[in-house]
């Protein structure tokens, strides 16, 4: 790209800026920037890389997860391009992973677009490209722009990217938005009014999103003043029938507290506002004084419009659970519970313990916690039982440079300090030594570790979550697990359900042969047969299952004969005459009505449920 600055001189000044020095000409974010990633990631400051773009599959899965993020963003997006298309810019939207899952931009600069890495694919996360628009708005929340010589990385000098946060309705961080230029004017300044813009747009988003998902909720309309309430309010909360905030757009929390939307939901509209929830309608446009003013609780006005509910109320829980806690079941009471239970935690520093038999998805029910929660540090997963004990430390603390023979002249992080502002999942943590569960009880109580080799302890932001298929207070009784660490995790514990108990198995296997390579089509008789099934190896044996389909089958019905040999013979057995067994009984009617379920518990007089659990309990 055109536009390089002199390289050794750029170097210098991050290497002078990492080790401690100022620059007044860098605003105080992008200061702060370039020392996280030569101190904190340890990132080169010569790189000529430029981000990483992402297979066609990962971007797939990482679309699939931001469907909400895309809805919502998409026609703020298109109506704002349409007003920049002619000043050589690109709009790009990224999830809160930095991916960037949707990209609008001149097709006649679609060379140079992808070799800049503007593009629906390219990942932005700091730790991964240094300083830029998107990873900067990530690592702090907060709106910025990352002009040429600004980024870490030289490849990405001649750029201008001006980011801002995406908010949901919760105030959890769901995605930036950011518009780059390839090739920006020098003068810094001559961005100030893009970034102006772009808060617009993302508040016009963040407004629209409220109004779509609160549509059973009164919306109430804010800003400081009453010249523009009716047109372009500065930010909205959403009220519950129960007189609750049920949701809020971000800059409501500057002007109701200033401090986090979380700390604001669920608080009671009259804690708030001096004002009757019941005369909420007062405000509407209809009935409202010319002005709108509303008291304050802690003192001052706000002037407010009330829009009234367009939808029937809905149930309290509904609406409220984070999409990626809804998405772990398909309706199975049990599970339900544990999402419920789960969502109400997220926020809090509350450690949580997952209990369940093997492969009953402990990583994937903590991950979903994780993305539902505010925290925009890493999700890093550590399987206790699976880590050398030889090992385990300098895994997990890290290690100065050449702390011990045959460690690296660099150092190494270790585990704990990646999940830095995120979550710690700390799997089959029962298998952790006696040693190590000492030093993991001082991280956790005093939030600090100390590097094998080090003197001194630097701090650490985590959240945990632990998982055990054990009964972790008999490892206590036992003298196997400290009770100290046993009840600083011991917050919440969920159990959840085996495979075998869940109401949601088609559901479930359904969702895992979808995200199978080859996606494997189950006939309704091989269906029957697997839910049917005992699952003694819970989601893992379903996950094994779905992949041998796919392999066998190439595209084609999976019939029961392709199933494993314990689930066919069981389809042999409902051809042959029926004898006095009765679950032979079932398995005839099953294959009389074509694997249609519901017509085969029609026939044996029983409801569905039954059907099934009559036909497991034969096994």
């Amino acid at each position: 790209m055109r536009g390089m600055p002199d390289t050794g001189t750029h170097v210098l000044e991050v290497i002078r800026v990492a080790e401690g020095e100022t620059s007044p000409r860098r605003d105080a974010d992008v200061l702060a920037s370039w020392r996280r990633c030569v101190n904190e990631h340890q990132l080169d400051p010569s790189r000529h890389a430029g981000p990483r773009i992402v297979t066609q599959k990962e971007l797939r899965q990482h679309r699939q997860e931001s469907e909400e993020l895309l809805g919502v963003a998409r026609h703020g997006m298109e109506d704002l391009y349409r007003r920049v298309n002619a000043m050589g810019y690109v709009l790009l939207l990224a999830n809160a992973r930095g991916v960037t899952v949707d990209a609008i931009g001149d097709a006649e600069l679609d060379r140079e677009l992808r070799h800049a890495g503007l593009i629906a694919g390219s990942e932005w996360h700091e730790r991964h490209v240094g300083t830029n628009g998107v990873g900067a708005c990530l690592a702090t929340g907060r709106a910025i722009t990352v002009h040429r010589t600004d980024h870490f990385d030289v490849a990405l000098t001649p750029l201008s990217c001006t980011a801002v946060p995406v908010h949901d309705t919760r105030g959890g961080l769901i995605g930036v938005l950011d518009l780059s230029h390839l090739q920006a004017p020098q003068d810094k300044m001559s961005q100030a009014l893009t970034l102006e813009v772009m808060k617009s747009c993302v508040r016009r988003i963040e407004m629209a999103n409220l109004v779509r998902r609160h549509r059973a909720d009164w919306i109430l309309r804010l800003n400081p003043s009453p010249e523009f309430l009716d047109v372009d309010p500065m930010a909205a909360v959403a009220i519950d029938p129960e007189g609750r905030i049920s949701g809020m757009t971000n800059n409501a929390r500057e002007l109701l507290a200033g401090g986090p939307a979380q700390a604001l939901i669920g608080r009671r509209f009259d804690d708030i506002f001096a004002y009757d929830m019941d005369d909420l309608p007062k405000l509407s446009r209809a009935m409202a004084p010319v002005d709108g003013a509303l008291e304050m609780q802690a003192g001052g006005l706000i002037f407010a419009r009330a829009v009234p509910p367009t939808a029937p109320p809905r149930r309290a829980a509904e609406g409220s659970l984070p999409q990626p806690l809804r998405a772990i079941h398909g309706g199975d009471p049990a599970m339900e519970c544990l999402a419920e239970r789960a969502a109400k935690v997220v926020d809090r520093q509350i450690s949580v313990i997952l209990r369940g038999e093997t492969g009953t998805g402990k990583e994937f029910i903590a991950r979903a916690m994780h993305e539902s929660s505010r925290r925009r540090g890493a999700f890093v997963a550590i399987n206790c039982a699976a880590l050398p004990e030889a090992l385990i430390e300098s895994e997990l603390f890290g290690y100065t440079p050449n702390a011990f023979t045959g460690a690296h002249a660099r150092g190494k992080k270790g585990l704990i300090r990646e999940a830095h502002g995120g979550t710690l999942f700390l799997d089959e943590i029962g298998d952790m030594p006696l040693a190590l569960q000492a030093r993991l009880l001082r991280v956790l109580s005093e939030r600090e570790l100390l590097p094998v080799g080090a003197t001194r302890a630097e701090p650490v932001d985590i959240r945990v979550i632990s998982a055990s298929h054990h009964d972790l207070a008999q490892l206590v009784a036992e003298g196997r697990f400290r009770q100290d660490l046993y009840y600083r995790l011991n917050g919440l514990v969920l159990d959840i359900p085996p495979v075998r108990a869940r109401a949601d198995l088609e559901w479930l296997i359904a969702r895992i042969a979808g995200a199978t390579e080859g996606k494997p089509r189950f006939s309704p008789q091989a269906m029957a047969l697997l839910l049917a099934h005992d699952w003694p190896g819970n989601v893992r044996e379903i996950v094994n299952l779905c992949e041998l389909a796919a392999a066998m089958c190439d595209g084609a019905p999976v019939l029961p004969a392709h199933l494993p040999a314990g689930m066919a013979d069981r389809a042999a057995l409902s051809r042959s005459p029926a004898g006095s067994r009765p679950e032979d009984e079932l398995l005839r009617l099953l294959d009389e009505h074509g694997g249609n379920v519901s017509a085969a518990a029609r026939a044996a007089k029983i409801d569905r449920s039954t059907f099934y659990r009559r036909l497991r309990k034969s096994k």
